[in-house]
């Protein structure tokens, strides 16, 4: 998988203008110890099975909308990252966190996100192998350990592991404020529409 390019991407939008990424590296640490202390049997698979191939295990905090047959304790779950939760009370803006972890050989297929465009999904990197990687539009880019990054999921993408080693990161949802939103916007008014499409970038 080759590095993240370093000229500006066309598809993963310029950190530096979502403030919350940079708190979400700053906590690096408190996500990385909480995860640690958790076994994999703490985990559940996501349910919808059409989206994947492999095994895409989830430790969900919290979540504001999930199908019927995801069933989480989420309370416990909350207990057990007592100073992730901590950092999320802090920050309002995020609605939705949780340790995605991708067993390798794992495959989430090409997709849209079925979202507003008021609110995004970042990614924040606590263990990442040689060979995982995701695409968006007809980029290919992989993570770092500790650095967080955020693409707007109305554009195709998709995510493999093709290490040996899970890859796990910190996931969150968060609302855009509206300084952040006419950025996307503007970003999104750029992208080729073909990439609007489930199917219209690369295949990983």
């Amino acid at each position: 998988m080759p590095p993240t390019p370093s000229a500006p991407s066309r598809f993963v939008f310029d950190k530096t203008r979502f403030p919350i990424l940079a708190e979400l590296e700053a906590a690096f640490p408190i996500f990385l110890e909480e995860m640690q202390a958790l076994s994999r049997d703490e985990y559940v698979l996501w349910p919808d099975t059409d989206a994947y191939l492999g095994e895409w295990w989830l430790f969900i905090l919290f979540y504001n909308s999930y199908p019927d047959s995801l069933v989480v304790d989420f309370e416990a779950n909350q207990r057990r990252c007592p100073r992730s939760m901590e950092f999320f009370a802090k920050h309002p803006s995020i609605f939705a966190a949780g340790f995605s972890w991708m067993e390798p050989g794992c495959h989430i297929v090409p997709h849209v996100d079925l979202k507003p465009d008021t609110q995004l999904r970042a990614h924040l990197a606590l263990r990442i192998p040689d060979g995982a990687g995701f695409r968006v539009g007809d980029e290919r880019h992989t993570w770092r350990d500790g650095e967080a990054l955020v693409f707007e999921g109305l554009i195709d993408h998709e995510t493999a592991n093709f290490g040996s080693e899970p890859r796990i990161l910190m996931m969150v949802d968060f609302t855009l404020t509206e300084e952040e939103l006419a950025y996307s916007r503007e970003f999104m008014s750029k992208v080729d529409p073909k990439f609007l499409a489930s199917g219209g970038g690369r295949t990983m």
